[in-house]
């Protein structure tokens, strides 16, 4: 079995980091790794025509802040070219919004795990039939949790986890629904922690977050 699914399993929690200014990066970092994260997705930008310069910087930041022990992704990738820009960063799991055949394959051929997005039953066993080793099912606010949990009994086979709306009064529900793992950013990295350099607040909430998951 790959290693970072077993990181993933193991976890059970991804952390999100998506346009965090870059003079607070390490900081933000160091807070989710002493909450106890251990999984960090960094996002691409596609409206950013310098987003691969720095996505780079972000995994270069990130590992040095945190050290041995992590396991770092790139997200939202919905360009094949950002496969290769990944793997350079030294990225060991992919995620995209959207489930790309390409997508998918390049990741599989350079040895890192494939988590593409879906969120209807027949995008969710097409992402599965293409190589996906995780389905994101994108996105689940609190108000789809219904809807997650009708849809998963003919596809509960399939090994899935929930971004979107994943917060300290949602989380056991949502793992309650057999995710492998749930991902957030927005809910442990507060724009107010961030404009306010609180980043006690962050360790805090992340380390909440990771309390509820692990004893769903």
């Amino acid at each position: 079995m790959n290693s970072t699914y077993e990181m993933i399993k193991k976890h059970k929690f991804i952390a999100i980091l998506r346009n965090i200014p870059e003079d607070k990066l390490e900081n933000t970092a160091k807070a989710l790794y002493n909450g106890g994260a251990r999984l960090f997705e960094i996002t691409f930008n596609p409206s950013d025509p310098d987003t691969v310069k720095k996505t780079a910087r972000a995994f270069e930041i990130i590992k040095n802040a945190c050290g041995n022990g992590i396991s770092v992704g790139a997200g939202t990738v919905v360009k094949k070219e950002y496969v290769a820009d990944a793997k350079k960063m030294g990225a060991e799991f992919i995620v995209a919004p959207n489930t790309d055949q390409e997508v998918i394959s390049l990741t599989k051929e350079n040895g890192m795990l494939s988590i593409p997005g879906a969120f209807t039953p027949s995008e969710i066993v097409t992402a599965h039939k293409l190589g996906a080793d995780i389905v994101k099912i994108f996105p689940i606010e609190p108000h789809n949790i219904p809807y997650l949990k009708n849809i998963l009994s003919p596809v509960s086979h399939i090994p899935f986890i929930t971004t979107g709306g994943v917060n300290e009064d949602t989380a056991d529900e949502l793992m309650k629904t057999g995710a492998v793992a749930l991902a957030a950013g927005a809910s442990v990295i507060p724009v107010s922690a961030l404009n306010e350099n609180n980043f006690l607040l962050i360790e805090e909430k992340t380390r909440t977050l990771i309390n509820i998951i692990k004893n769903a």
